[in-house]
């Protein structure tokens, strides 16, 4: 398997790589731990994070993948912002057409994946007597499935359950419900909540947010920035920021004119909300807001302003820790816990080991993953077939391994991963460019056989640095 590619996850990242795979001649296998494709997208499967209610929260014309739009015939007819259903047989129709489907192997859960000599790697599979040997590893499993749970003191008695848990409106039907966070997820549930609870649903946010409308001038939103963007590229990020801002403001005004905390950050700054139903639940008193939770008494619920509320259940909408459990975290983690790798796509210090999708954008993270598949199947080529411009590469890569991001965005745990998206695939597309042979070079597969050997001791962070 010397040349052989692992490409772990069947979600979006883990397709659009493996369609850029099929095309350039790449042999590989793609993993999958579940029974069926989708990743978080399909509902039916335990990695699905989505639930009845999930739709896009960008546009379906910005975010599907470039190369693969959504109607050839009558695309008018297509919604602007689809289900999860929609989504996953989307999916469905691009392994379909580009040839992915004998590459799946389902029912593959990745245990472990160590470095061999001359930049191979194992990887040990559950349920299989042997691990295999691959020339490479593409890490495209995801960031959303270990759920991040504040802990708070006391003891609440009634129900608390992770948004990773929510599945219908059946859930909070009847109920006295508490949203802790702000997120497009925790507004989603809020909604939920606010068209079957009979008393008014709480919506806890420890800081002001931008909720952003899915259209401006009767246009999905991302069309309109996306085409504003073409325009003023070469303004600086911070004016352009301003001057949507602005607009935003003028459109409809700032938070607080809805009862809202108004934002204490640039709107750039933060990962976005979209949603046009929590300005209007909250000005109609079907939601109420409050601050962070500072600690559980019984049934109350007490606020860091002295508030008390009496719930039946609470949904904690606090997001996802960073984590990839086959992979030692120094492959990939920082001393701050943020992704020491080039444009979160690799790292040069070990090679062969690729990352697709390890990114949160206000934009298309499925774009963002082809775009990063490029990248990494001209890096395979350029290995074997252009060995200067595999130089190249890994000596800019490794100058410029860190952050993707020049601003500095909320510091929180969810921003880690936080990257502009036209800055970012911007910096993705000029990083392809570095390959101009290896660009257009077939892969040639290789006859010789890389020796099994033990993976070299690692036992620590410290030593590994």
């Amino acid at each position: 398997m010397t040349d052989r590619t692992c490409i772990i996850g069947a979600g979006a990242s883990g397709l659009a790589v493996a369609k850029i795979f099929v095309e350039r001649g790449i042999p590989f296998d793609l993993l999958e731990r579940e029974a069926d494709l989708g990743g978080l997208w399909n509902i039916a499967t335990p990695s699905g994070i989505v639930y009845e209610s999930t739709h896009l929260v960008s546009a379906i014309t910005t975010t599907s993948f470039e190369d693969f739009p959504i109607t050839t015939d009558a695309p008018s007819a297509e919604p602007d912002y689809p289900s999860h259903a929609w989504v996953l047989g989307y999916f469905r129709r691009y392994v379909a057409a580009f040839g992915i489907a004998p590459h799946l192997e389902y029912g593959k859960t990745v245990e472990s994946v160590t470095p061999l000599a001359q930049g191979h790697w194992r990887v040990t599979i559950a349920g299989e007597a042997r691990p295999r040997q691959y020339a490479g590893v593409v890490v495209a499993n995801g960031h959303h499935d270990k759920p991040r749970r504040p802990d708070y003191p006391g003891k609440f008695a009634g129900e608390i359950i992770h948004s990773r848990d929510y599945k219908s409106q059946r859930q909070v039907r009847d109920k006295r419900v508490l949203v802790v966070g702000a997120g497009n997820s925790g507004c989603d549930i809020v909604k939920d909540a606010a068209h079957v609870s009979g008393a008014p649903v709480l919506l806890s946010m420890r800081r002001g947010t931008w909720f952003v409308p899915k259209f401006l001038m009767g246009f999905p939103t991302g069309d309109v920035l996306a085409n504003v963007e073409g325009l003023l590229t070469p303004l600086p990020r911070w004016l352009k920021a301003r001057m949507f801002q602005a607009t935003l403001w003028a459109l409809q005004g700032p938070p607080s004119r809805y009862k809202l905390p108004d934002p204490d950050h640039r709107i750039d700054l933060a990962h976005p909300t979209m949603s046009d139903d929590i300005p209007r639940l909250v000005s109609h008193g079907r939601v109420a807001v409050r601050p962070a939770v500072e600690r559980f008494e019984g049934h109350n619920v007490i606020f860091t302003d002295g508030r008390r509320d009496t719930v039946d259940m609470i949904v904690l909408a606090t997001g996802y820790e960073l984590s990839i459990p086959f992979l030692d975290r120094w492959y990939y983690l920082g001393a701050d816990d943020k992704p020491a790798l080039y444009l979160n796509t690799m790292n040069p210090a070990h090679r062969g080991l690729y990352f697709a999708g390890l990114i949160q954008a206000n934009g298309s993270i499925w774009r963002l993953a082809a775009l990063q598949g490029k990248i990494i199947a001209n890096a395979i080529i350029a290995e074997r077939s252009a060995p200067d411009e595999a130089r190249a590469f890994h000596e800019t890569a490794t100058r410029a391994t860190g952050s993707p991001r020049g601003e500095h965005f909320v510091a929180s745990d969810r921003h880690k991963l936080e990257a502009n998206y036209f800055d970012y695939s911007r910096a993705l597309k000029k990083a392809a460019r570095q390959f101009r042979r290896a660009a257009v070079m077939p892969f040639e597969p290789t006859t010789s056989v890389a020796p099994e050997v033990e993976p070299p001791v690692m036992l620590t962070r410290h030593a590994a640095e």
